[in-house]
């Protein structure tokens, strides 16, 4: 072994005085000699100093001494908390001893297998318990009671002792779980765990002086903590009521109350305190992962620490002290202890117990975490097989403690945080599954299977059948009649949870095997099954809305029993697709067409279930009459769309201009030797400032000269008001707003268009469909991605409405705001909802959700008074934001320079293409081609030192100009907006250039370069709104696109700035609105387009859905994937990845100066001999070309790199998923914005969607073109889908993209920002409501409406 691979070793700090040859009684007797009369244990009003506990326990130890127990014996100990267990505990102890300690709750049965397996003398019992261990059969060991034992001895009775103690023998032995079904012991030396306890406590720092929390119980190896670390340090041992134990409000208090200083918890109780304990000193966790969200509450003013250990290893063998804003990790190794991370071993590759070498990974690798040191187990009781593959002799030892390593199965990494080297635990490495979010061991499965009568050879699988995960059970029966189904469900529920019930049992007459003789379950999991039995033991449904339940559920739990007090999720193990299936199936009975997600997940047993669908049903004939659908003829249609293509290469001309005009400036006044390269870029930049200022120009006049001020109505669709409205939409889309957004001046572009906009109003990234119907009064205040959808197509007619926004009135982020709506006087209408057509908030009152409804009083008087501001003030800052738009547009075009030289400087002679067409071979088109073809290879580097010059430039101005951004309350005209708005600025006009960095390896970076905190692992895509000095992000999170992301909130002429906290391995779906001051906790996933529940709602782990958003009791959980395809990749798939997102970032710049070098260089001889007008033509005719080469080029990349997408499930570290990921950000980053756009509320568009792979049918309006799986898009005849409508084809689950089909029917409506997500349909007539979400699995009925996020059937405000 090297001295490089001894050093990818983390060891503790090496302090040979801990190393002692003692036991645990020498540990206690050595304290209670030194202060005799401190109090050691507090139980209510009784306690004992260390001299009265010494002095009991002795008694009791020569009482069992007297009963045969000697030293390496081992004895079992089983009584409720209290002084009593302790001194009984510390008895046994004192006879050399060991002990076996069970829970108060568990069964006898368990007992009964673990004192035969320990081979146990005796057994210590109170007299509560002496009946059920009698009655027993198998129990042979000794049974003593705690009543006999703690008799006062007769007077003068000489006191018998130990004798023949060593530290080699066992202390005591802890019970866990094990794969085969027999629970595993795990015997710990009394030289083990007498190092611990002082290695540990090197790092705590108990002392005599603390008061020490005692709730564990004596069965979990915590305990040794709270108790025998305080033995060694001489503290006190608070030992808490039972009754109190467990609840947050009274714990906490009493802690309170009986000054508390040490608690050791697991971090799920702590979570749970509903109020600080000032007076604790120490507070020490483990047993489970910590979640950030503790440490940023509870670490402040106190010593923090997270401890990590398995059982096998003697309770912790790391330890890490928490501070605010630092990661959580499990740490440093405790003194004399190592750790080690081993390339992850197949358990395929262990033949006969004998495991391959191991291999030692550098830090920063992942692997599973190994463990060295004193504190490793000698093995497994009686398991000498299971010992061999866990317990091995370490190679990198350097002494005789380092000898043996321990395979956690835990994976890990090595990271440096601060300067100091950190392990992070990762989860799982083994072959455990996932099944509705409960991580479960199959072998557990099987042995309580097999020991089912009549059942021989048994395996059981995951699979996925229908769509739905679950376990099946197979089995050879073991005599000549086959068990019944019933019979062993019954058996396995009475032992296992729910979930780790098997859903069917399949017998065989024999099981397939693979040569080796092990069971083949490839084939088990493709294994055609058999038809379901009906259940056993069901309740008889009596209602009709029971008789449609029962019928569905059958379905989708098949031989279950279903009765009315099962809990859906709990009992059943339903999960968010199957309810999305229930609803779906019982939506096919056409009297509970109504039925919604909510009947669900608020109801949950399936009694409750039904009366809320019996509540509800509804007869055929009382179904929403067909509304009125206007079908229009292919002659309308296509007219309109022949007058809008003659419009569209204007559109796309106008901007092209904005490129191939500073294009053609720089390359014009380069053309000779002598011309100065500062003068071309001078008057480049002047042509982009020309053509930038241009764009508003042209788009005010043409919406005027077009459309003029049109009138609230209804209009046919493709007609003579819908194509002026078309255009004019299509023209002020186009303008560049993003440069004013946040400023006065966007209040009077809006003004310019006719919108009646008044005096300080703050407007952020607002869209007005149909501006001069739009009133903002006085004081208002919009936030960000805000639509006001007072434009919508809807059964066959454009529909035009006006918006009134009343003073002082304040509109959230994400909000889509239709036609013929109010917003009263300071009227509040919160971010993610949904104000729909005839709507109005009253003055004065609060509205959210989709569709948005009362949730209380707003007090004016809630907020501070606007601040004065001068006249004076307000024209220095007017002056600001010009100035600060233009500079932040030029300074983002310059990097275009550097790009320009470095092409010039590739661009040698021999590779020019002049010298051929001027030889005659090749013609002008051939020429032109190779020219574009050269130039998009030598753009390709060249735009990456684009991309490098704007990250520098970005990153320049924030750290240098721009003062970091902190929580507090700003008024708008202050210093503080201005420079809030100038990062927002750099944000804004860098991702032009920088949109192909989103949802890339390298966007974590881009974020921390602007300031955020991002984990290791992150992923990130469009977040919007981001204040990057206030987002922190934790390891392995996931923000999926147009995440609304901790945006400031502005309400009142004040600007509100929090900090915003995603923890460790939280999602945020596609279109989600996380508002400031939200902290995310762990593991937590936030539904597409959900808002978030205020933070004390958010517990670790939980789903939520919807505006306002629901808890979802459980959801599907994606399995059956390695991690090193999902949250631990290696570096050869970052590398691949690397390569495959650099080409997508690179690409679109490469293909736009590619097109602008060969359109500018083909033009150029005619401006050289001042034929102007030719170059005009030429140059506009080469843009309007471009504009659909972008869309030939993505559609070449789709086809030749992904072929036609299908239903399928693919993990993110892989190939496929990077290819598909480039082709949409391409599609997004090219096609869309120089050419699709245009097509957007035209024929075209589905024809163009068609030839990428859709499935379009005639006369279908869009107005979106958010797609990205093509192939998987189904849109039946004359539908419509209005503005930032989505059919969801994918979704990235447990960082898997499952991909699969979006079908809606034949004349359906979709409003502004439907989303449709994967697996679902909408039937035929269906109308959704604007920001309405269906749901994965759902099936909407035909000719029904529906709204809201989730959907619910369509009901007046």
């Amino acid at each position: 072994m090297s001295e490089s691979e001894r050093d990818h070793v983390l060891r503790g700090p090496a302090l040979p005085e801990l190393l002692r040859e003692e036991i645990l009684a020498d540990v206690f007797e050595a304290t209670a000699r030194r202060v005799p009369q401190r109090i050691a244990l507090v139980a209510g009003e009784r306690q004992l100093s260390y001299a009265e506990l010494d002095a009991a326990a002795d008694a009791v130890a020569h009482r069992l001494l007297q009963a045969g127990i000697r030293a390496g014996d081992m004895v079992g100990l089983w009584l409720p908390r209290g002084i009593d267990l302790l001194v009984l505990q510390l008895a046994i102890a004192k006879t050399g001893a060991a002990w076996l300690p069970f829970d108060a709750e568990v069964p006898v049965e368990r007992i009964a297998i673990c004192l035969e397996d320990a081979q146990a003398r005796a057994l210590l019992i109170d007299a509560h318990h002496g009946e059920p261990v009698r009655q027993q059969p198998g129990i042979t060991a000794r049974i003593l009671t705690a009543q006999e034992l703690l008799q006062a001895l007769p007077e003068g009775t000489v006191l018998q002792r130990r004798e023949g103690t060593s530290p080699d023998y066992t202390a005591y032995v802890i019970y866990t779980s094990g794969s085969t079904g027999k629970p595993k012991g795990i015997a710990i030396t009394q030289r083990s765990i007498c190092h611990f306890l002082r290695s540990e406590n090197a790092r705590l720092g108990i002392r005599e002086d603390d008061k020490v929390y005692q709730g564990f119980s004596v069965a979990f190896d915590m305990s040794f903590e709270e108790i025998w670390i305080s033995y060694l340090a001489g503290a006190t041992l608070w030992i808490a009521p039972k009754e109190i134990a467990g609840d947050p409000e009274a714990l906490p208090r009493a802690l309170i109350e009986n000054d508390i200083t040490v608690l050791h918890a697991v971090p799920t109780l702590l979570a749970l305190f509903a109020q600080d304990v000032p007076n604790l000193r120490i507070i020490n966790l483990g047993g489970e992962m910590c979640p950030q969200t503790l440490v940023e509450r509870w670490a402040h003013g106190r010593q923090m620490f997270n401890t990590y250990g398995p059982t096998e290893a003697t309770v912790s063998a790391s330890l890490a002290e928490l501070r605010p804003g630092e990661p959580v990790t499990i740490g440093e190794a405790l003194p004399n202890y190592g750790l080690l991370v081993i390339e992850v071993i197949d358990p395929d590759a262990i033949v006969d117990g004998q495991v391959p070498p191991l291999k030692l990974l550098p830090f920063g690798e992942t692997g599973e975490l190994c463990i060295t040191g004193r504190g490793v187990a000698a093995g497994y009781l009686g398991r000498p097989e299971l010992t061999a593959e866990k317990f091995l002799p370490n190679p990198w030892a350097r002494n005789p403690q380092e000898a043996r390593l321990y395979r956690t199965g835990d994976l890990a990494r090595v990271e440096e945080q601060g300067g100091r080297l950190q392990m992070q635990c990762l989860g799982r490495a083994d072959d455990q599954i996932k099944i509705r979010g409960f991580r479960v061991e199959l072998g557990e499965i099987e042995a309580v299977l097999a020991r089912q009568p009549g059942v021989g050879t048994t395996a059981v699988v995951l699979r996925n059948d229908e769509g739905i995960d679950q376990l099946v059970a197979f089995y050879v029966p073991s005599g000549t009649e086959t068990p019944s189904g019933t019979g062993l469900r019954n058996g396995l529920a009475d032992v296992l949870p729910p979930y780790m019930v098997p859903a069917r049992f399949e017998a065989l007459t024999a099981m397939p095997r693979l040569s080796s003789g092990k069971i083949d379950r490839k084939v088990l999991k493709a294994q055609p099954l058999a038809a379901a039995a009906p259940a056993e033991g069901s309740d008889q449904p009596e209602t009709p809305a029971e008789q449609a339940l029962f019928a569905q559920l059958e379905k989708l739990f098949p031989g279950q029993p279903l009765r009315r007090d099962m809990d859906f999720f709990a009992d059943l193990g339903g999960h968010s697709l199957f309810a999305a299936r229930l609803v779906s199936l019982l939506r096919q009975d056409a009297r509970l067409a109504q039925t919604t997600m909510a009947d669900i997940y608020q109801h949950r047993r399936i009694g409750l279930i039904a009366e809320a669908l019996q509540s509800h049903l509804a007869e055929p004939a009382s179904q929403t009459a067909e509304r009125p659908f206007l079908i229009h003829s292919a002659w309308r249609r296509w007219r309109c769309g022949l007058a809008q293509g003659l419009a569209i290469p204007f559109l796309v001309l106008l901007k092209m201009a904005q490129w191939l005009a500073p294009f053609f400036a720089y390359h014009f006044y380069t053309g000779d030797p002598g011309d100065s390269i500062w003068r071309a870029i001078a008057m480049s930049v002047w042509a982009f400032l020309i053509t930038t200022l241009a764009e508003f120009v042209l788009a005010w006049a043409g919406k005027w000269l077009i459309a003029g001020r049109l009138q609230p109505g209804s209009y046919p669709l493709w007609g003579w008001t819908y194509y002026r409205w078309w255009l004019a939409d299509r023209l002020t889309e186009a303008v560049p707003t993003y440069m004013i957004n946040g400023s006065p001046l966007y209040a009077w572009w809006l003004r310019l268009l006719g919108a009646k906009v008044g005096a300080e109003v703050n407007l952020g990234s607002v869209t007005l469909r149909v501006p001069e119907l739009v009133e903002i009064g006085d004081g208002a205040s919009i936030g960000n991605a805000v639509n006001l959808e007072n434009a919508r197509v809807e059964g066959g007619m454009l529909h035009l409405g006006a918006i009134t926004i009343g003073p002082e009135a304040c509109v959230g982020s994400y909000v889509v705001i239709e036609g013929d709506t109010r917003i009263g006087a300071y009227g509040h209408l919160e971010g993610q909802s949904a104000l729909g057509r005839g709507q109005q908030v009253p003055p004065r009152k609060v509205w959210h959700g989709s569709p948005a409804r009362e949730r209380g009083d707003f007090d004016p008087a809630t907020l501070p008074a606007r601040q004065p501001v001068s006249a004076a003030r307000k024209w220095l800052e007017n002056g600001f934001f010009v100035l600060g738009s233009l500079a932040m547009a030029v300074l983002f075009f310059l990097p275009v320079f550097p790009t320009f030289l470095l092409i010039d400087v590739l661009d040698i002679d021999e590779i020019a293409i002049q010298p051929l067409f001027d030889a005659g071979a090749i013609n002008d088109w051939e020429a032109f081609g190779l020219r574009l073809l050269k130039f998009f290879l030598l753009a390709l580097p060249a735009s990456l030192v684009f991309i490098l010059a704007t990250v520098l430039i970005a990153a320049g101005i924030r750290w240098l100009f721009l003062p970091k951004m902190r929580e507090g309350t700003w008024p708008i005209h202050s210093n503080r907006y201005l420079a809030k708005w100038l990062v927002n600025q750099i944000q804004e006009s860098s991702l032009a250039v920088l949109h192909g960095v989103y949802a890339t390896i390298y966007s974590a970076t881009w974020y921390r370069l602007l300031g955020a905190k991002v984990g290791k692992e992150t992923e990130l895509s469009t977040a919007l709104g981001v204040v990057p000095d206030m987002l922190t992000l934790g390891d392995e999170c996931f923000i999926a696109d147009a995440v609304m992301l901790g945006d400031e909130h502005i309400d009142g002429g004040w600007m509100t700035v929090k900090p915003t906290v995603v923890s460790r391995r939280s999602f945020v779906g596609n279109g989600a609105y996380v508002p400031d001051g939200t902290t995310i906790t762990e593991n937590v996933l936030i539904g597409v387009m959900s808002s978030v529940p205020r933070n004390a709602a958010m517990q670790d782990g939980d789903t939520w859905v919807g505006s306002p958003p629901m808890h979802l009791p459980a959801r599907e959980v994606v399995s059956g994937f390695p991690e090193h395809l999902t949250f631990a990749p290696s570096p050869w798939r970052k590398l691949g990845r690397g390569l495959v997102e650099a080409f997508r970032i690179a690409a679109p710049h490469a293909l736009v100066i590619a097109v602008g070098y060969a359109l500018v260089l083909d033009a150029m001889p005619l401006a050289a001999s001042g034929r102007w007008g030719e170059v005009a033509v030429d140059v506009a005719l080469g843009g309007v070309l471009f504009g659909f080469a972008t869309y030939v080029f993505v559609a070449l990349f789709k086809w030749l790199t992904l072929g036609r997408y299908r239903q399928h499930s693919v993990p993110m570290w892989t190939p496929f998923v990077w290819l598909s990921e480039a082709a949409t950000n391409m599609y997004e980053g090219i096609t869309v914005p120089w050419f699709l756009r245009y097509l957007r509320g035209t024929p075209w568009l589905s024809d163009a969607l068609n030839l990428l792979g859709c499935h379009i049918g005639r006369g279908v309006y869009m107005d979106t073109t958010d797609i990205t799986e093509f192939d998987c898009v189904h849109i039946g005849d004359h539908s419509e889908l209005n503005a930032l409508c989505c059919p969801q084809t994918h979704l990235f689950e447990d960082r898997v993209m499952k991909v699969d089909h979006v079908r809606i029917g034949s004349r359906v409506t979709l409003g502004p920002r439907c989303t449709v997500l994967y697996g679902a349909q909408v039937a035929d007539g269906a109308q959704l409501g604007p920001l309405t979400l269906v749901m994965k699995g759902e099936a909407i009925p035909p000719g029904t409406r529906w709204h809201g996020l989730p959907a619910t059937p369509w009901r007046s405000a």
